[in-house]
């Protein structure tokens, strides 16, 4: 048996820091200060505008894409839980199916919603 005092955790120490550049490419959660958004990272580039400093970067969301600029924390998508990319691949294969019965068949929105699907599947998998 220890003896010793059990400390609590903080979040931000059970939270690993991840350089969002790392990031890009694939399905992330960012926090830019204002909400949490899930998407797959297009860019992130440091960026020094007006004596400030922060990120600019963008989102592809099952929504559309998101940009922003400023404090920029990222994480993947699979290190906050199976429920999050659970709702985000529920909400792909809907885009999918709407797309595959109403979109023309050449329409690139297909194949970059499949795309975002494999991805995740990929990522998620690939998970211990």
């Amino acid at each position: 048996m220890n003896a010793s005092p059990a400390h609590e955790l903080s979040r931000t120490t059970l939270t690993p820091h991840h350089d969002p550049a790392e990031l890009v490419g694939r399905w992330t959660r960012v926090h830019d200060g204002r909400a949490d958004r899930v998407g797959v990272l297009l860019h992130a580039t440091r960026a020094v505008s007006a004596g400030t400093q922060g990120w600019e970067w963008a989102l592809r969301t099952p929504d559309g894409v998101v940009t922003g600029m400023g404090e920029l924390r990222a994480t993947p998508l699979c290190a906050h839980g199976r429920g999050e990319a659970r709702s985000t691949r529920r909400r792909l294969r809907a885009a999918r199916a709407d797309l595959v019965e109403f979109a023309d068949p050449g329409d690139p929105a297909l194949s970059e919603v499949t795309a975002d699907l494999d991805l995740m599947e990929l990522e998620l998998a690939a998970q211990p």
